[in-house]
């Protein structure tokens, strides 16, 4: 199978607040970045074009699909991790013991009320699971989502948070199949290094 996943552009969020499930616009420059990761897809013959309902994806997908004459199928699957009650907070707001909790167990802590990142390699992997018998897929999506590929497919082990460093708008190239005890195994290409966000300040 060849999955093709694009991160969405950046959101309009210019207080900064923490947010997964929080539903942002996209920022003012979104006609600016959206149009580098559309070259770069250019390779792509997917025959279905997954995103997650979150309007920040959604505004992309719109454009993905026109370009690449596919309709959109959203899927909750693919929706961001959700922070529970540090949605719509700014990171220094946080409580400390939750922030110091977070640190020690990057992926498996599971945010107040919300989401862990391990939760989302389930339901992820449950929808990869769906998808087997399809050849070629794309999928427009959050880092959360993405980052499963890299964890839970590509053996890239939890210790690397990789979460946090993805680009908006990022073009990745999963090859991805089964071995003959039923794990996933994969590899893949970052097509579009994307537009850099700021760092996580925890």
């Amino acid at each position: 199978m060849i999955l093709w996943t694009l991160r969405h552009t950046k959101p309009h969020n210019p207080h900064n607040y923490c947010y997964g499930r929080a539903d942002f616009e996209v920022a003012p420059s979104f006609d600016a970045e959206f149009p580098p990761a559309l070259e770069a897809l250019k390779p792509c013959r997917a025959s279905h074009l997954f995103s997650s309902p979150l309007k920040r994806c959604k505004t992309l997908a719109d454009k993905v699909s026109d370009h690449l004459s596919l309709p959109i199928e959203t899927k909750d699957a693919l929706i961001e991790i959700h922070f529970g009650s540090w949605e719509m907070q700014e990171l220094t707001k946080v409580p400390r013991d939750e922030m110091n909790a977070w640190r020690q167990n990057w992926r498996g802590y599971r945010f107040p009320g919300g989401e862990s990142f391990h939760d989302v390699d389930k339901r992820v992997l449950q929808f990869l699971d769906s998808c087997m018998g399809l050849k070629e897929m794309l999928w427009v999506t959050h880092a959360g989502v993405i980052a499963v590929l890299h964890h839970a497919v590509c053996g890239v082990p939890d210790s690397d948070f990789v979460e946090g460093r993805f680009p908006y708008a990022m073009v990745t190239r999963f090859e991805i199949e089964k071995n003959s005890n039923g794990k996933y195994e994969g590899h893949f290409d970052t097509l579009y290094g994307g537009i850099q966000q700021p760092p996580l300040n925890v």
